[in-house]
């Protein structure tokens, strides 16, 4: 019986010694792999970033209308020669190894407008004005830089060269019509960045391996003689305790980790048997749940303190949060996708709003509401970094149906009246208020105005140096069905994407001075303010919606003083 302990033991460790080197093998092999591939990523990112800003700079440099001049007379002159030096200075200056312009004269030939050499090119390598060179349609990219007029985002690998492999990025020559009448390459040797990654994957790997390795065998020793056979007495006592006796005391020698470990056990074992009637009756009170908050608003102390009508009146700032287009997504998910999408943009967006104060009162299809008690600089600012962190991770494709996906946020304050609604059997907090119906309001129509966060002039005033500190415009006023108030709402775009933050910045002043001739029913002036909107951003869907509102009212000048100026009614 002895005999057979011993191999028992032995085999145990035989087992642990092999599970060990497996998983060192397997983390060693995991870690070489994501470093690899995160080297790669990241330089290859590098490359194609500075290429892309080089070729956008190239083509900067280069006149559409003048490009096509020259790839038709064949003639230089002296801005053609300005040109082909500012395109040397840059392929000195920068870690590229050719850049050149090209026009696609036929589906097989391409025709050299510009290039560019150093000290070491040979003079016969150089493409001169009017030289022309085989075009392989099979190579994408020049195809999509004419056809979208935007620089590709990727490299594309063209051709082996005596510095290894290329990668080139394209950028399109622009005439004053906005069409891509050319193309400008930028030639990247990427031959030595696989060799480079490799080296260093290796050497990392070798003394990962042998680190776990080593580390694991000396854990084994420790396991063996100081862990498996106290642990399998305690495991006894567990299991004792798993068939239902409570109170089981497992023995207690020495005094390590896992004696403590046993002391710790057995007062456990003792409390449980002790609380268990205890839990039996605060899991009929955990039913009627309420958030924590919502326990001090009200002054109870506890959850088993809430009673059915309990209410309190108090300020409180609002904010309303919706995924646009909700419906439609759901249309094309089966359901088991579409709880996990939800989750996930709740995963992401739930934690940037309660990190700054923010209650989650209620969740419901696509979106939820939630209150803070502190200011409302708080809620503005979550809301920000919501939209900022959206952004980033739709930007990186790292969100299902990530073209159609898009928030909408509406940020409100005032007195709130909070109460608990439900029956006997299930309770639920609830807030009422005109404030609640404005934040609800605004986020059902931000995608009305291409905006992400829309705030009312209340919520506005209570924040110090809201007119200094953040990025907006005066959208309108709205109407207040119920009182008869009237407020003014604002969008703030410091969330929204580069593209069209920078168009409302730079369209801000004209689109406000016609929100305020609008206000004053001119509505002739306002209308010519909107088209100057427009010209310049010609997706500004507010400037839009006034647009065609002043084309209806501008020539009804008798009737002026009975037109409703509010833009929106709540």
């Amino acid at each position: 019986r002895k005999e057979m302990r011993m191999k028992l033991k032995f085999g145990l460790r035989a087992r642990f010694i092999l599970i060990f080197l497996v998983f060192s093998v397997i983390i060693s092999a995991a870690s070489g792999y994501i470093t690899q591939k995160k080297y790669e990523a990241t330089i290859l990112k590098q490359y194609e970033d500075n290429a892309i800003q080089t070729a956008n700079l190239a083509a900067s440099f280069i006149d559409g209308d003048k490009f096509d001049e020259y790839a038709a007379t064949l003639q230089k002159d002296e801005a053609y020669e300005i040109t082909q030096e500012n395109l040397n200075r840059i392929r000195r200056t920068q870690d590229v190894v050719f850049i050149y312009a090209l026009k696609v004269i036929s589906d097989t030939e391409t025709l050299y407008v510009f290039d560019t050499w150093d000290e070491n090119t040979p003079k016969d390598s150089i493409g001169r004005l009017g030289g022309r060179e085989p075009y392989n349609p099979e190579y994408k990219g020049i195809a999509n830089a004419l056809e979208t007029g935007k620089t590709n985002d990727k490299f594309e690998i063209t051709e082996i060269t005596r510095f290894g492999y290329n990668a080139t990025i394209y950028a399109p020559v622009l005439n004053s019509m906005g069409k891509a009448v050319g193309v400008v390459g930028i030639d990247v040797a990427m031959n030595n960045i696989k060799s480079t990654v490799n080296e260093a994957v290796t050497g990392l790997l070798s003394v990962m391996l042998l680190i776990i390795t080593l580390c694991f065998l000396a854990l084994l020793v420790v396991v063996q003689t100081e862990f498996i056979h106290p642990v399998r007495v305690l495991k006894d006592c567990v299991q004792e305790m798993a068939n239902g006796k409570l109170g089981v005391q497992a023995p207690v020698k020495g005094n390590n980790e896992i004696s403590e470990i046993s002391r710790i056990f057995n007062r456990m074992s003792f409390n449980i048997s002790v609380h268990m009637q205890e839990i039996t009756g605060l899991n009929d009170g955990y039913h009627k749940f309420v958030p924590l908050e919502v326990f001090k608003i009200l002054q109870k102390t506890d959850i088993t303190q809430i009673r059915l009508g309990d209410y309190k009146e108090t300020v409180l700032s609002i904010l309303s949060m919706q995924i646009n287009n909700f419906d439609k997504i759901t249309e094309m998910k089966e359901s088991k996708k579409l709880f996990a999408y939800i989750n996930q943009i709740y995963s992401e967006t739930v934690p940037g709003i309660q990190k700054r104060g923010g209650v989650i009162g209620e969740y419901y299809k696509g979106g939820f509401s939630a209150f803070y008690q502190s200011s409302c600089q708080d809620v503005l600012d979550s809301a920000i970094i919501v939209c900022q962190h959206m952004n980033k991770l739709k930007k990186q494709g790292e969100i299902e149906e990530s073209e159609r996906f898009s928030l909408a946020f509406g940020i409100s304050h005032g007195s709130v009246m909070l109460g608990i609604v439900g029956n006997d059997d299930r309770f639920s907090s609830s807030l009422i208020s005109e404030q609640i119906t404005a934040s609800e309001y605004l986020k059902t129509i931000a995608w009305k105005y291409r905006a992400l966060i829309l705030i009312t002039g209340t919520a506005a005033e209570q924040i110090p140096g809201f007119e200094q500190q953040y990025s907006h415009r005066l959208l309108g006023m709205m109407y207040f069905k119920t009182t008869g108030k009237r407020e003014r709402f604002y969008d703030v775009y410091d969330g929204d994407p580069s593209e069209d933050r920078e168009m409302k910045e730079l369209t801000k002043e004209k689109f406000e001075e016609g929100v305020k001739k609008f206000l004053a029913r001119e509505f002739y002036e306002a209308r010519l303010c909107f088209i100057e909107v427009l010209k310049l951003y010609r997706l500004d869907y507010a400037a839009r919606e006034y647009l065609y509102l002043c084309n209806q009212y501008y020539q009804m000048e008798e009737d002026a003083q009975e037109i409703q100026i509010c833009i929106e009614e709540c």
